[in-house]
């Protein structure tokens, strides 16, 4: 499912339980345009309680990465501390149970994904989301069209 408007995306994800891929965290931290009001809305609507997210613990490193590989440490601190502690919202931890979600759903192309997209989207299986909000390219090919919510 493809969103273009901020009607279709908030009714497209009001109500629901979704996973929060590592592209949308980031257009939102680093302002990427055109994503980034889109970004921020599903913020918004999960900081009023409209949606609940899943954060993967992998995708929350990823946000890290970037200020990091700039050297900016107190920036990847600061988007750590926001995103464990964001209402309506869970982090996953890679867990035993997250590791045996990998290959079990039939409609998910595992073969197309690279290992740390896999364990995220099981991260979000894990916690029964709804939908899995992303961008990536891989996520794209991988997932049922009726599972994963785009911006583009």
């Amino acid at each position: 499912m493809k969103i273009h408007s901020p009607s279709a995306l908030k009714k497209a994800l009001s109500g629901k339980r979704v996973l929060v891929d590592s592209h949308i965290i980031i257009y939102l931290t680093d302002a990427v345009q055109p994503f980034e009001q889109a970004s921020r809305m599903i913020f918004q609507l999960i900081e009023k309680g409209d949606l609940f997210a899943v954060f993967s613990i992998l995708s929350i490193a990823e946000v890290m990465q970037g200020p990091l590989k700039r050297g900016l440490v107190q920036n990847a601190m600061d988007a750590k501390i926001y995103l464990l502690n964001f209402p309506n919202s869970t982090c996953q931890a890679i867990t035993t149970q997250v590791i045996e979600e990998m290959g079990k759903d039939p409609r998910i192309q595992w073969k197309k994904l690279r290992a740390i997209d896999a364990l995220i989207i099981a991260s979000g299986l894990v916690n029964q989301v709804d939908l899995i909000v992303s961008n990536d390219a891989h996520f794209q090919s991988a997932l049922p069209e009726d599972l994963i919510l785009s911006l583009t």
